[in-house]
């Protein structure tokens, strides 16, 4: 008989945790586990790249209470009065503390699934991780979180009474694991490295599919993947480009994910008169033939747990200008595999004037890069682990 495992993720969009999600299903041996997967909200553009062969669990009432207000009418109108009342007191408690409005939010969804399993795997933590401990079967249950803690600690409360009832805690850089220890001392001996599964193979593949070419010709082609947030120093990155524009440095920058303030990043760009040299191409379930394209990859975040983006930049040889976030030394060295540099516009320009007017320096990334591609899909053996 298979072992049974099942993934527990609240959507499949376009960040990190989700293309991980994905990678992972990908990777794992679905010959011998039968692997299912439980989807809060059961949509996303990267939704059709789960495998066929893998189950998948949802609620329409579960998906609802993900939904904000929407989701409080739907409920309303089929007569879920004590959910719709449960799930609009949760709203209003999130202002108050999202650490108990996890804990309610866990409690109002409705158990799902197929009897017991024998590896139950949270992975997105806060409230999937006790709606797991609290309603689901697993002779084995495991949480990620998958960022520095110290950055995102607003479920302290909730996950200290809920961290000591898992068998195992993973995060995914080093840095990560040290934070996690240092915030829970008591379950240091269960907290354990698993990097986000990058596949060389599937990577490669998907760069070389066809895509619409968003570059101006001429121009130095720029891109970053992700969320356009200030979060994700999108601001920083509108400005550099502004500094670059003065300085007489033809830059053409494609942001390639969703756009937190379309609004406010359009002003910002009317603003310098920039309308030409950024492109803001919103959602993609393939980014990576805009990564193999580009010129240089700019990653100008404020914090990150261990990015995929920059792991995927980094197998298409790409070179790298990336902020100087907590996590940044976990996958970078300066001026070896990419140019660390410091959050600000006039930091972010700077690196990126000195990666165009340095073609020594760009070819020394490339190389490297080429030289030291890695493979972590071995990262899925620490699943089998918890298992055989």
């Amino acid at each position: 008989m298979k072992k049974r495992i099942l993934f527990l993720i609240s959507n499949l969009e376009t960040g990190g945790v989700s293309k991980s999600m994905v990678s992972l299903l990908n990777t794992i041996d679905r010959q011998k586990y039968d692997v299912s997967l439980w989807i809060a909200s059961p949509h996303g553009v990267l939704f059709s790249q789960i495998p066929k062969e893998v189950k998948i669990f949802s609620n329409q009432r579960i998906t609802a209470l993900f939904q904000g207000f929407t989701g409080c009418i739907y409920l309303l109108k089929q007569g879920c009065f004590f959910l719709f009342l449960g799930n609009l007191f949760r709203m209003f408690l999130t202002k108050v503390s999202k650490a108990w409005a996890g804990r309610l939010l866990a409690w109002l969804m409705p158990a799902i699934g197929d009897g017991e399993f024998d590896l139950i795997v949270d992975y997105n933590g806060q409230q999937q991780l006790y709606y797991m401990v609290n309603k689901l079967k697993g002779k084995r249950k495991v949480t990620f979180f998958h960022s520095d803690y110290s950055q995102w600690p607003y479920y302290y409360t909730a996950d200290k009474k809920y961290f000591p009832k898992v068998d195992a805690i993973f995060t995914i850089s080093p840095h990560c694991v040290e934070v996690l220890k240092e915030w829970f001392p008591k379950q240091a001996d269960k907290i354990h490295l698993m990097e986000n599964i990058t596949s060389p193979i599937l990577v490669n593949r998907l760069a070389e599919e066809s895509f619409n070419n968003p570059w101006r010709e001429g121009a130095v082609k720029l891109v970053t993947v992700g969320h356009v947030t200030d979060t994700k120093g999108s601001h920083w990155a509108i400005e550099a480009a502004h500094i670059l524009k003065e300085r007489g440095i033809d830059v053409h920058w494609a942001f390639v994910g969703a756009v937190g303030d379309v609004s406010r990043y359009a002003k910002m760009i009317e603003q310098w008169n920039l309308q030409d040299n950024i492109a803001l191409l919103g959602i993609t379930s393939n980014p990576y033939p805009y990564i193999k394209s580009a010129d240089i990859f700019v990653h100008p975040s404020q914090f990150e747990g261990k990015s995929i983006a920059l792991d995927e930049a980094k197998l298409l040889c790409k070179p790298i200008v990336v902020t100087n976030f907590s996590t940044v030394h976990d996958q970078f060295q300066d001026g070896v595999n990419g140019s660390v540099c410091e959050m600000n516009p006039v930091a972010i320009a700077n690196a990126i004037e000195m990666l165009i007017r340095n073609e020594n320096l760009r070819e020394k990334y490339i190389g490297y890069l080429k030289k030291n591609r890695a493979d972590n899909t071995s990262e899925i053996d620490k699943i089998y682990e918890l298992i055989d």
